[in-house]
């Protein structure tokens, strides 16, 4: 009995005070494309040209980071050995405290229009869209050097994520 009472009445150690001057900086998290909302839900398109003479790509994305400024970039047969700029972009802007961005970024392809003309030629493409939170140099996300309140510089990284669909474009019926 004793022992317990030693044991549990035992005194507070004193501890080093240390207080922060105010809150960490905010690390940024990536932003992610809802694969079960994307538009068409599957990935492998055939007809493109003869059955189909439009398409319609649409995305819904999220971002932990509520007041980031989004870009949706849409690419049509992208070529990493002969690197251009995107075909479309479309910008989201920062709304309210969801999470969910509301507009959906779109591209509608139809057959034989001059948007999107590399889907006209016969044969198998590539759509892509990749959502970055930073200005993409090339396809690279950039990152944000910020200069902390102690002196210290902090690289806080540029995230960008992707999602891809296959198009089987064949001659056929599309004017």
């Amino acid at each position: 009995m004793g022992t317990a009472v030693w044991v549990l009445g035992g005194c507070v150690l004193p501890q080093d005070e240390y207080y922060l001057d105010g809150l960490p900086f905010p690390r940024n998290d990536a932003p992610r494309i809802v694969e079960n909302l994307v538009q068409p839900p599957y990935r492998i398109l055939r007809g493109f040209g003869s059955t189909r003479c439009e398409l319609e790509f649409s995305i819904i994305v999220e971002d932990p980071n509520v007041g980031d400024t989004l870009t949706a970039y849409w690419y049509v047969d992208y070529d990493p050995n002969q690197p251009r700029g995107a075909d479309r972009e479309v910008t989201l802007l920062p709304k309210g405290n969801d999470p969910r961005r509301d507009e959906r970024p779109t591209i509608k392809p139809i057959f034989n229009s001059a948007e999107f003309s590399r889907l006209n030629t016969p044969g198998d493409h590539v759509v892509e869209v990749v959502v970055s939170d930073r200005a993409l140099q090339g396809r690279v996300p950039q990152a944000d050097i910020v200069q902390l309140p102690n002196g210290d510089i902090l690289t806080n990284p540029g995230y960008a994520t992707s999602y891809v669909w296959f198009v089987r474009t064949e001659q056929g019926n599309c004017p």
